[in-house]
């Protein structure tokens, strides 16, 4: 199915908050400009205990500390969902006479991360979908534990709830934190942080980002503007390492590329910008450089690639969402060349995702 013919899906609202910004308007200007927010992270020691780890990471402000994201939660979470809302003309959404059916779709890190006992997290998030951290109680609130590609899986799972039409509005949001000290020390240990003896490896990050979707009817009907528009999310499970004994090419990533660019009228010709989730981790560009190889060969030759890890380091199941705002305010602003704007994300687990971003049709 064409974008043409599948373009009654559109995002309506935006929230976010990262290392460079307490909204989606700062957070993608500074992304936009190349701004980025690195410091020494404090808390980190060394197996002694004696010395301080020299450790840079990009933390949120005010300073969140050193605990999990459980503890977190709803420090990263509602600030961006209430924005979104807001955005979207439904800052009121549970008051409203015959108020629409809603759901929360959430991208939450991996349940087994070090430095979180399983019981509690189930217990957390039974605690959650009991007693949502927000004032007004949605119909459905669903969660994936998929790490990077989180977000799109989740978007995913929106989509065909407002196809099904079982909802009629889905919020659909990412968060994640890295900063905590045991989960810090196992990526160290792994050899998987940047630092000045390891200069392949990522920065960690911490984020919260939402987007709400609803069909193009339903917000014409609302009388709200659509912001942009999405093709469906293309999935795939990479079971091949791309590097090791027995490496693999890539194919995964390749074949969604291939399918999300299938879905736009358009085609690759229309992609002037691609934003993905390479955060310094050698294995994410080798995996990259394959599959752009291998499907991108028709999209124009002097694309831009924009990682914004760069600029709020990596962070983890709130990639997709972030990366979606970004897209939509490149849009809205008017500096997105091209017609299209592929998002795609890979998580360590294998999961492989991508959608493309299109601008709004016309003012609702």
């Amino acid at each position: 199915m064409t974008a043409a013919q599948n373009g009654s899906m559109v995002i309506t609202g935006l929230g976010m908050r990262c290392a460079v910004g307490q909204n989606v308007i700062h957070c993608c200007a500074a992304v936009r400009a190349g701004i980025s927010r690195f410091l020494e992270w404090p808390y980190m020691k060394d197996p002694t205990g004696e010395e301080e780890t020299n450790l840079v990471a990009a933390a949120i402000v005010p300073d969140l500390g050193n605990c999990s994201w459980v503890e977190k939660f709803q420090d990263l979470l509602t600030q961006p969902l209430l924005e979104s809302l807001w955005a979207a003309d439904l800052a009121n959404i549970g008051d409203a006479q015959n108020a629409p059916r809603w759901g929360i779709f959430l991208s939450i890190p991996p349940l087994d991360r070090p430095g979180i006992e399983i019981e509690d997290a189930e217990e957390f998030l039974e605690e959650i979908r009991d007693k949502p951290p927000i004032p007004c109680q949605p119909a459905s609130i669903a969660m994936i534990s998929k790490g990077h590609a989180g977000a799109l899986l989740t978007l995913e799972q929106a989509m065909r709830a407002l196809r099904e039409n079982t909802l009629d509005i889905c919020v659909v949001c990412g968060i994640d934190s890295l900063l905590e000290t045991e989960f810090l020390s196992s990526l160290m240990d792994e050899g998987k942080l940047k630092t000045e003896a390891n200069p392949a490896g990522l920065i960690p990050g911490e984020a919260g980002a939402c987007i709400v979707l609803e069909m193009e009817e339903h917000a014409r009907m609302r009388k709200v503007e659509s912001l942009a528009r999405l093709t469906p999310v293309r999935i795939g499970l990479e079971t091949a390492p791309v590097f090791g004994e027995d490496p693999g090419r890539a194919d995964v990533m390749a074949k969604i590329l291939t399918e999300a660019i299938s879905d736009i009228p358009c085609g690759a010709a229309g992609i002037y910008r691609i934003i993905n989730d390479l955060n310094g981790e050698r294995w994410r560009f080798l995996e990259w450089a394959m599959a752009e190889a291998r499907s991108l060969t028709t999209v124009y030759p002097y694309r831009r690639l924009w990682h914004p890890a760069d600029c709020f380091g990596d962070i983890g199941a709130a990639s997709g969402a972030a990366h979606i705002c970004i897209a939509v305010r490149a849009f809205q602003r008017s500096y997105a060349a091209g017609e299209a704007i592929l998002v795609s994300s890979s998580s360590d687990s294998g999961e492989r995702a991508a959608t493309i971003v299109l601008p709004a049709l016309h003012k609702s």
